[in-house]
């Protein structure tokens, strides 16, 4: 599963895809069946490497991977991801099961800056399918991957310069290619925007560039698309980057088609596992009309696995079960180890369960209560 490369700047251009991997008939397959609802998301990594996870010159793809798995986020769109082939060689040996990467960098410093890339879950999305555009090396990448059965979904992402005096061009030029290239409709634009277009979305508030904000908003108008979230929350304030010079921005957005509106939820801007000074903004798209996704069958939170009175407990149980097999009770429907068993597991589950509710009940009451002092201090 071949990591692509930076996609040079000539044309026509060439899509970037993943190759399929063949089935056990030696055929290819790109009907893998998704869910009805998908977990999107967008991150600034600052780079491929933290001295705080070791030496690895890519030691931030160790939280991404486990990221994508704990989260289960089926296309998460990174900006400044600063990869050199010998890095996305690198990322593939390692991380190929679960992701695949779809990547941009920066053609005159792509070890040092910019790079946008596209991650997606294997084990979620039909990535076999997966098809990226470059419209701006480095900076804006358009992908078209199918999903919940024939539907497709286009995602722009965006790492736009810090330059606010070159904005304007940039929104330009990605609206002219979006257009020459005959992209379709965008359904999600997502990335680090280096802009906001309210003086809301800043602390201490102010206004940006006017000339940026109005080019932003020409290409949001041509595509169609809207800030969903400050819409639906007008007067909230939120913040994604905190910078040296003590000020708060919402730079890291997700913008979506007018025809979703109704089919977003969970909107959630938080710190990820992943050292950067931005925050993940999240967001699942589940159209109506589609099938309901629950959450699961239940299993044990890892937390409780040493917890001693729940040990102990368990031994009990486990105990009693087998005194129950060792003694001499002729076996019936009502009376064997399969019965015996099934009442074991039921035993631990409950308990397990009523030692959670206690735990996490107490967990849970405390990030409230911090959520609340920081939306509070945030207004």
């Amino acid at each position: 599963m071949p990591i692509a490369a930076q996609a040079n700047n000539t044309h026509p251009p060439v899509p970037q895809t993943r190759p399929p991997a063949p089935t056990t008939t030696g055929t290819i397959s790109e009907e893998k069946r998704t869910r009805a609802n998908i977990k999107l998301a967008s991150l600034n990594v600052r780079g491929r490497t933290s001295p705080d996870l070791g030496p690895s010159p890519i030691s931030k793809w160790a939280a991404i991977n486990r990221m994508m798995r704990d989260q289960k986020i089926g296309i998460l769109c990174i900006q400044e991801t600063h990869l050199c082939p010998e890095h996305q060689m690198q990322i593939e040996n390692l991380y190929t099961r679960r992701l695949t990467v779809l990547n941009s960098s920066d053609p005159t410093r792509p070890g040092s800056s910019a790079g946008v890339a596209f991650i997606l879950n294997n084990e979620i999305t039909n990535s076999a399918s997966a098809k990226m555009q470059v419209l701006i090396p480095g900076r804006a990448t358009s992908l078209s991957i199918k999903w919940h059965e024939s539907k497709i979904i286009n995602i722009l992402n965006i790492y736009a310069p810090n330059n606010q005096n070159e904005h304007k061009n940039f929104w330009e030029k990605i609206s002219a290619e979006w257009s020459r290239r005959n992209l379709g409709t965008l359904d999600f634009m997502m990335g680090d925007f280096n802009l906001t277009e309210d003086p809301i979305d800043r602390a201490p508030a102010r206004p940006d560039n006017e000339a940026a904000i109005d080019a932003l908003r020409d290409l949001r108008t041509m595509l169609n698309i809207q800030d969903t979230w400050r819409i639906t929350h007008p007067s909230r304030r939120l913040f994604t980057f905190s910078s040296n010079h003590q000020s708060l921005s919402r730079l890291d957005r997700i913008y979506v088609s007018v025809n979703h509106a109704d089919s977003l939820l969970n909107w959630d801007s938080l710190i990820s596992q992943v050292p950067t000074d931005h925050q993940m903004v999240t967001v699942r798209f589940a159209p109506p009309n589609l099938p309901h996704i629950g959450k699961g069958r239940w299993s044990w939170p890892a937390g409780l696995i040493t917890d001693a009175a729940l040990i102990k407990r368990t031994i009990e149980l486990g105990m009693e079960m087998q005194n129950t097999l060792d003694s001499p009770t002729p076996r019936s429907d009502e009376e064997n180890p399969q019965k015996t068993w099934l009442s074991f597991k039921t035993g631990i589950n409950k308990i397990a369960k009523e030692v959670a509710k206690t735990h996490l009940c107490k967990i849970n009451q405390r990030i409230r209560t911090l959520m609340k002092d920081l939306r509070q201090l945030a207004n």
